[in-house]
């Protein structure tokens, strides 16, 4: 049995599987060394591994990884225009537990993290012999080399964490793709010209700022004298100086010197200003990168145009932002996993994020249940269920009680109303 029958059963093989070569920083995900070595302008290497040591780019990774792995992912079954909700037996490996080593939230940070990153987020779908799911494997993107084979299918050559190499079809791998898509590979967001320059400028301030404070290559005091020092005399001066200025014990003292010295205290220079507005600057441009408001990663020292309540900035950046991400995966996941004519499908579920505070829901439930002038389109045990509490008898249908009928049925005429006058109304015999 060769290697593409053990794997892919009865998929279409090419006619000859490729070599397999040793993983080494040449092939993996079909990168060159000098790819993974991007330097920028600044003279700075700017990589997946390097761009996260920069403040912004963590910040926005974490805001929107960490923000993606607390969604529910729900499943559902279509009947025709109707959906409902039901409890799948995949829920378990998106919103519980991956695997045995990864839980469902750090399943989704790592995606998440690799697709802002290296512009794929790639994880293994383990079954067992007749298709079913048992596991969902994070695959580094960086250690994954993509092949069109003769068939036209892809080949996913993965090397593992445990040193295995293992030859993947693409129905077994999901495979999250991002801007510059080509087929094979995504472009990487902080590898391209915009990425690279803008973190690469980033990194090098950042560089240039823990270089002046370690090295120590500004003062704060200038002492100066007409005199001429020799330097064993400058080194003398400088450790006085120092015992006597810095530290705890000496704050507030007087200095006094003898001699024709001059103490200045020495301002920031124009050059210092505008490094930390740069820096500022770079802040703002990280976040525009991966579509991040400013304000949302600490940025907060402009005011922002989105709005003036916190639901607003919220639903905004839901909109502009999260759904990209959030529409590829569930896009992927549904079509790996269920087949076309399945009827069934899974959803992020963002109520929780689009809700508003206490006062606005309970108007938004109130209206939606028929309030005063409203016509209700949702029953008490489904507002129930949105606030996860167990359904209660009787509370099934959607009330219109706001609901003003056009068209009244005319009331009973009298004589079918129990009998007419001079009838027994309890339908009794006389006498």
């Amino acid at each position: 049995m060769g290697i593409f029958d053990r794997f892919f059963g009865s998929r279409s093989p090419p006619e000859a599987a490729p070599e397999r070569k040793e993983p080494t920083i040449q092939n993996l995900g079909g990168e060159s060394f000098a790819d993974l070595l991007t330097t920028s302008r600044a003279g700075v290497v700017v990589n997946e591994a390097t761009a996260m040591r920069q403040g912004a780019v963590y910040a926005c990774v974490q805001l929107l990884a960490g923000l993606i792995s607390t969604l529910p992912l729900h499943f559902y079954r279509r009947a025709g225009a109707v959906r409902e909700r039901f409890d799948h037996d995949y829920w378990w490996f998106f919103n519980e537990s991956a695997n045995s080593e990864y839980t469902s939230a750090a399943l989704w940070e790592y995606l998440v993290e690799s697709r802002l990153l290296d512009g794929d987020a790639l994880a293994w779908l383990k079954r067992n012999k007749r298709g079913d799911l048992l596991a969902v494997q994070p695959l580094n993107p960086r250690a994954v080399s993509v092949q069109r084979m003769a068939g036209g299918w892809r080949m996913y050559t993965c090397w593992l964490p445990d040193g295995t190499v293992k030859a993947l079809h693409e129905d077994d791998v999901l495979h999250i793709v991002g801007l510059g898509f080509d087929g094979l590979r995504s472009e990487s967001p902080i590898r391209n010209h915009a990425g690279a320059s803008v973190i690469g400028l980033a990194l090098a301030q950042d560089e240039f700022g823990e270089r002046s404070l370690g090295q120590g290559n500004h003062s704060d005091v200038l002492l100066s004298t007409p005199a001429k020092l020799s330097t064993d005399q400058k080194d003398e001066l400088r450790k006085e100086v120092d015992s006597r200025y810095h530290g705890l014990a000496n704050t507030g003292k007087p200095m006094v010197l003898s001699g024709e010295f001059k103490l200045d205290r020495l301002k920031l220079s124009p050059v210092d200003v505008q490094l930390l507005e740069a820096r500022q600057f770079s802040v703002v441009e990280v976040a525009r990168i991966f579509g991040v408001p400013p304000h949302m990663i600490g940025a907060t020292d402009k005011a922002t145009s989105w709005g003036s309540g916190i639901e607003q900035m919220t639903l905004a950046f839901i909109k502009f932002t999260l759904k990209r991400h959030l529409i590829a995966f569930q896009q992927e996941i549904n079509r790996k996993l269920f087949p076309r004519d399945a009827g069934v499908f899974c959803e992020f579920d963002l109520d929780e994020l689009q809700a508003g505070d206490s006062e606005a829901q309970a108007e938004f439930f109130a209206k939606a249940l028929g309030g005063p002038g409203t016509q209700g389109w949702m029953s008490v045990n489904e507002v129930r269920r949105r606030k996860n509490m167990a359904p209660q008898d009787g509370f099934d249908q959607v009330t219109k009680s706001g609901a003003v009928n056009a068209n009244p049925k005319p009331a009973d005429p009298p004589e079918e109303q129990g009998g007419g006058p001079g009838e027994d109304p309890g339908g009794s015999d006389a006498g």
